[in-house]
């Protein structure tokens, strides 16, 4: 069974998660909600999610991403996204989806994107 790993820090008032494994149903879409709803409830609603480390990702994993987006946002929060491996941005690409992400190539970048 395959695992997916989060880990995040707290850069002043923005939340880093990295992402590692597969974000995909039945494995990284439950662990990445549930992780976000942690987050939220927590009233950390800024979020840089790294993306770097995702060897793969479905339809679902997508699906997640855009209700995780829609979620922040109308919590009066954002969701920006780093270094997408080859595969995310391929399918963000495929999905139309790139525009409507903000996109960053380090975590360092996206946090301060936020001031």
């Amino acid at each position: 069974m395959l695992t997916t790993q989060i880990s995040e820090r707290d850069v002043e008032n923005v939340t880093v998660v990295a992402l590692n494994g597969h974000l995909v149903l039945g494995d990284g879409d439950a662990t990445l909600r549930n992780h976000f709803a942690a987050l939220i409830a927590r009233g950390r609603t800024r979020i840089v999610l790294n993306l770097h480390e995702v060897t793969y990702i479905d339809s679902c994993g997508i699906g997640t991403l855009v209700d995780e987006f829609k979620t922040l946002r109308h919590a009066g929060g954002d969701l920006k996204l780093v270094c997408p491996s080859q595969r995310c941005e391929h399918v963000l690409a495929l999905t139309h989806l790139l525009p409507v992400f903000d996109l960053y190539e380090s975590d360092d970048a996206a946090v301060r994107s936020f001031v």
